[in-house]
């Protein structure tokens, strides 16, 4: 989420994917040994957002893949990153927290307030109220919460989930255009692994329930002999 004045940040994803969806992309950290488990902790977190605040399918999934979007290797899928912290054009993943809020400190104590943060890249500066503490600005279920809320708030008062996408990132329109085109991408993506995803989840629990009922149906023949 960045201020009106900002640039628009580097994407976070490799090239090839990032040509797709983004534009250019730059990584500036590499991937934890643990990358897969963290990774889950964005998306939980999001789509309990979304739906919590009822927010279209995947909108801010798609939303989260444009401010912290990194490739998975392990599951060769994008996943928003919790601990990545974007200053300026200067935007990074961490392995872990600390290391994070150690970053975001040290911007701090040179006098940089302009810092985005977490899953959702909430900006520091321009929503001082929006956490307690660094802590809680990068607990995934807090970041995401509160992106929901504002998310929500924009369209509220624009009555356009266009237009709240475009204001989240930048109320100038020089910088929220290209960041909508980008949303937009990303969105058709994320709708679209959404579906494919409950597909699969209809499909395993049939598979289970017509075990079930052959177990039963087994144990029921072999009653009968």
């Amino acid at each position: 989420m960045q201020n009106p004045f900002h640039l628009l940040r580097r994407g976070f994803l490799p090239a090839t994917l990032a040509w797709l969806l983004f534009g250019p992309g730059s990584i500036l950290a590499p991937p934890p040994a643990n990358a897969l488990e963290i990774n889950d902790i964005c998306a939980s977190a999001i789509r309990d957002a979304e739906q919590t605040h009822r927010l279209p399918t995947a909108l801010l999934t798609a939303i989260s893949y444009t401010e912290s979007g990194r490739w998975d290797s392990g599951r060769e899928a994008i996943s928003a990153w919790p601990w990545t912290v974007t200053n300026g054009s200067d935007g990074r993943f961490f392995p872990t927290k600390s290391e994070a809020i150690d970053h975001v400190r040290a911007l701090q104590a040179r006098g940089i307030r302009n810092i985005d943060v977490g899953c959702m890249q909430i900006n520091l500066l321009y929503h001082p109220d929006a956490f307690s503490d660094l802590e809680t600005a990068f607990d995934p279920a807090a970041n995401a919460a509160y992106a929901a809320k504002f998310l929500s708030s924009l369209f509220k008062a624009y009555s356009s989930w266009g237009e709240a996408i475009r204001r989240y990132h930048s109320s100038n329109a020089k910088f929220n255009r290209p960041y909508h085109e980008k949303v937009a991408r990303a969105w058709i993506a994320a709708r679209q692994d959404s579906a494919e995803a409950h597909r699969q989840a209809v499909i395993a629990a049939h598979l289970a329930q017509r075990e079930v009922w052959r177990a039963k149906r087994q144990a029921q023949l072999a009653a009968a002999r």
